[in-house]
């Protein structure tokens, strides 16, 4: 019985591998097998469903491509990154004993001119059109183009052929049964499944890019009485007038739907707004209001937009505190791919309120900035803690890192705010000094803040909530013309870039007359396009040191073993065994250091490894400083880098080094098993196996390989791949660990018998790669047929033996010998019944060919006559050595033979592993036999 299985296909998936479909082969199975088979093939058809439903899921199909023996999907994940899912065949199975190669699989496609089904069965390299017409070939866009996605893909049985159906219309095309076919869509792939009866059993869509928003949902920050709100932040001089002194804008975050839409098809179009007596309602396609405008560049992405809206007038847009009524935006968006009467898309309506922000209730500090922190961006400095009472903020006291209020608060401050070195921080380097610095740039250690009163009175930076549209101007104007402070600084206004003057007294010297004293700075804050109405000003104490503070340096250490889950480790100090090491050497208790200095992880410490801030920075003596190491950290020695940076610009900035030593004690090895290895252990032995009814050249690599045993409950999840490293064409990995070659191709055939094919064992830890210390080794693929043995010859040819005919023979059969790897008798011709051998089962399995159950040779072939020393002689006129059946014969028709001479033959028994075709072991299918031809004397 002729069944085709799913599992022949070896749906083998390689992620960062390949996808294009061959058509399943089919085998003559055992009736015993059926049943095997038939439950493989369900298990597959729902391992393979399972698993492109999942990707598919999250994901979208970038492309798909033919391979040998199959197809490659490139999918392409939501942050535009992309990775590949291969469906391949397994080795070319034959049809029969026949050993054919099974026909290519069907691919389906809409010409884009015609728009009639195209066919391919040579993997898409040629098409041929059928009558069919395609679905939604009218459609006039982009966005309702996915009709294609219900195209009835069917395996119908005609007059004892299978053809593949369209719509129930046949195609003409021939089918191969338990196939799996890709058929182009609008807006991605039909995946068909079809069993071995050719019936549809499954079905997948794998989407493509999608095309168009359907819908949006908003993702709130904020809510009120558990309805979303929108603030749209403004500063005003004050609440009773709002005079705008900078308008703010909202950034508001929406998800997309469908999953996947590409992100060049659509665009932000507005907001839309509309009055409701406190009411959630769905929007419409109407036209965006003009009484908001972009607030910046929208940020796409597969999955959500964030948009920057502000209002262009706020006290025009948003209703009165006495009205009744809620003012309620709605984000449009355009789809440019889909017709002009189907490009708009809004969300639904939520609640927009304006933040008002009075000048008071602002203020320029001192700031920490991390740009990779999932929160705020920019904080207040540790040890910055500016004065709010409610409704505004005050000064915060001579002993406050809070920036002063006025210049004589500034002069009172018992602290400068920064220090500048008198050589280091010169505007020039006079003498070649390698600690020479150049000053400081106080745009980069200011920003603008604000207390919310709306939300606690909480203080947070301008730039992380819609208020980043302003500017810091810097001047020394409240100094006279002639005040010798002017002499000691120099000031750029635009950036606030601060050095110490070269001495005015004599241009080659350092300025040392600046040192211990000290400078006021005025900073204003301006919104962006005025330069005349300031938000805010403050007043900066700048101090001039001779000695700089020398960075002092703490270092501490952490063991970790590789397990299944990331992992929070304390850091170990070296001396002490706490943070004191830094309090000794800034000479500060716990509490004083840490409400000055905040902790800033180095850039560039390596990936999977980082500070956990809140404890670097928590003020409690003696607790744990710890480090998030996630379970992708490989095993090795990492180096990790930070600083505690000071308030007080006189303070040592403290440098931190930690040693991170990564073991994987818990994580299996690998180690050869030697009975499948040649005695020296330096190639695998493969001779092959039994596979669904055939002898096939291939193994399971597990079987080469002993996994070493972990019995920790929280080991790290380890795996190993296999992948075929040279030669490529001929050999792939099946089902994860099956080496096959395909004795179909010639590439394959030379490689029997014939040298190694390097493969390659990759090892994943946690899902990262992890090398093995052997990351390739070779196998050889030994041929399970030996070399034909020649066996002594029975009897010799004799001139004119038989006088009749003058001729004289000899039986072939009697003269060669066939066995296999483990030396069982496959072939062995003795003249007599009780001893002759031939194993039909194993010729079949091998696809033996040349003998028969008959013990008949086929292939023999007279070569030439020789001489004693086995130069070539002709023969003499009259006589010739031919074959007849299975008898080799010797006929003389002219005159005696005077001399003896040696008659030549060569036999030919192949095996569908050696087919004779390849140089280097052609002469073990092909072998000479030599008998002597005596006179008749």
């Amino acid at each position: 019985m002729k069944i085709t299985t799913l599992s022949k296909l070896a749906l083998v998936i390689a992620i960062s591998s390949s996808v294009m479909l061959e058509g399943c082969k089919k085998y003559d199975d055992d009736i015993t097998r059926l049943q095997q088979g038939i439950d493989q093939n369900k298990s597959d058809i729902a391992s393979l469903k399972s698993q492109l439903t999942s990707l598919g899921s999250t994901n979208v199909v970038e492309s798909v491509t033919s391979i040998a023996g199959g197809f490659k999907i490139t999918f392409k994940k939501a942050d535009g990154t992309t990775f590949t899912y291969d469906i391949v065949n397994g080795a070319k199975g034959a049809d029969g004993a026949a050993g054919k190669d099974g026909a290519p699989g069907t691919m389906w496609k809409i010409d884009p001119t015609t728009f009639m089904w195209q066919s391919s069965n040579d993997g898409g390299k040629t098409w041929t059109n059928t009558t069919i017409k395609a679905q939604g070939t009218n459609g006039t866009n982009g966005t309702n183009g996915t009709d294609g996605k219900d195209a009835k893909l069917e395996i119908k049985s005609v007059g004892g052929k299978y053809f593949w159906f369209i719509n129930d219309v046949n195609t003409n095309v021939a089918a191969s049964t338990g196939d799996v076919t890709f058929v182009k869509t609008a807006g991605g792939y039909n995946v068909a499944i079809t069993d071995s009866t050719g019936a549809v059993v499954d079905n997948v869509f794998l989407a493509t890019e999608a095309i168009a928003v359907s819908s949006m949902s908003l993702v709130p920050e904020f809510t009120n009485s558990n309805s979303a709100v929108v603030f749209f932040p403004r500063i005003v001089d004050n609440n009773g007038l709002r005079n705008t002194v900078l308008q703010g804008y909202a950034k508001i975050k929406y998800n997309l739907n469908p999953f996947g839409v590409a992100v060049a098809n659509y665009d932000a179009n507005g907001l839309l707004v509309s009055t409701a007596d406190k009411v959630q309602f769905r929007s419409s396609g109407e036209t965006p209001s003009s009484n908001f405008v972009s607030g910046g560049a929208s940020v796409k992405s597969f999955g959500d937009i964030v948009v920057k809206y502000k209002p262009t007038n706020a006290n025009s847009v948003f209703p009165h505190a006495g009205d009744n009524e809620d003012l309620m935006i709605a984000l449009q968006i355009k789809n440019n791919k889909a017709a002009s009467n189907q490009q708009y898309v809004a969300s639904e309506y939520e609640l927009a309120k304006e933040e008002i922000v009075e000048r008071d209730e602002t203020t320029i500090e001192k700031s920490n900035r991390n740009t990779s922190a999932t929160g705020d961006k920019v904080t207040l400095l540790n040890g910055v803690n500016p004065s709010f009472n409610g409704s505004s903020f005050t000064d915060a006291g001579a002993g406050s890192q809070s920036l002063a209020f006025t210049k004589a608060l500034a002069d009172a401050r018992s602290t400068s705010n920064f220090s500048l070195h008198f050589k280091n921080d010169a505007t020039t380097n006079l003498d070649n000094n390698t600690a020479y610095v150049g000053g400081m740039i106080l745009d980069e250690k200011l920003n603008g803040f604000y207390a919310r009163t709306q939300i606690g009175n909480k203080v947070v930076s301008m730039d992380d909530h819609g208020l980043d549209d302003y500017n810091l101007r810097y001047d020394l104007d409240h100094y006279a013309p002639t005040a010798q402070e002017r002499d000691w600084i120099t000031l750029d206004p635009v950036t606030g870039k601060i050095s110490v003057k070269i001495s005015t007294n004599n241009g080659n010297v350092y300025n040392s007359a600046a040192v211990n004293n000290f400078v006021v700075i005025r900073v204003r804050m301006f919104p962006a396009q005025s330069t005349t109405n300031a938000i805010a000003e403050r007043f900066i104490k700048v101090n001039f040191v001779q000695d700089a503070a020398v960075p002092v340096a703490v270092n501490g250490v952490v063991s970790h073993d590789v397990i299944a889950t990331g992992v929070v480790k304390a850091i170990s100090w070296s001396t002490p065994l706490t943070l004191d090491a830094a309090y000794n050497k800034t000479q500060k208790t716990a509490s004083d250091f840490h409400q000055v200095y905040t902790f800033t992880p180095s850039a560039g410490n390596p990936a999977g490894i980082t500070f956990d801030a809140a404890s670097m920075n928590n003020p409690v003596q003696g607790s744990p400083r710890n480090l998030n190491i996630a379970n992708t950290v490989m095993p090795g020695t990492y180096t990790m880098k930070g600083t505690y940076n000071s308030s007080i610009s006189s303070d040592p900035v403290v440098q931190v080094t930690v040693t991170v030593t990564v073991t994987g004690t818990k994580i299996t090895n690998i180690s050869k098993r030697a009975p499948f290895w040649d005695s020296g252990l330096n190639y695998g032995i493969i001779n092959g196996k039994l596979v669904g009814g055939t002898w096939k050249l291939q193994a399971d690599l597990w079987d080469y390989w002993i996994e070493s045993t972990v019995t920790a409950a929280d080991k790290p999840a380890t795996t190993y791949d296999f992948t075929i490293i040279d030669p490529l064409t001929g050999f792939t990995i099946a089902s994860g660990s099956e080496v096959v070659l395909n004795e179909a191709l010639l590439a394959a055939r030379n490689k029997v018998n014939n040298g190694n094919v390097t493969l390659r064992v990759t090892r994943r830890v946690n899902g990262v790669v992890y090398e093995v210390s052997q990351p390739t080794f070779p196998v050889r693929f030994i041929n399970p047929v030996k070399p034909i043995a020649t066996k002594t010859p029975y009897k010799e040819f004799k001139d004119k033996e038989v006088s009749g005919t003058n001729t004289s023979t000899v039986d072939a059969r009697r003269l060669i010998k066939l066995t296999d790897f483990n030396n069982v008798t496959l072939f062995d011709f003795n003249n007599n019944p009780a001893t002759n051998v031939f194993n039909a089962q194993l010729a079949g399995y091998y696809g033996l060919s040349g003998v028969n159950a008959a013990f008949d040779v086929s292939n023999i072939t007279f070569i030439q006559a020789e001489n004693a020393s086995g130069t070539v002689v002709p023969l003499q006129s009259g006589a010739r050595a031919v074959v007849n059946g299975n008898d080799l014969v010797w006929e003389n028709l002219g005159a005696n033979l005077q001399q003896p001479i040696y008659l030549v033959y060569e036999v030919k028994v192949t095996n569908k592993f050696n087919i004779g075709d390849v140089a280097p072991t052609k002469g073990e299918v092909i072998t000479r036999v030599k008998i002597k031809v005596n006179p008749n004397l």
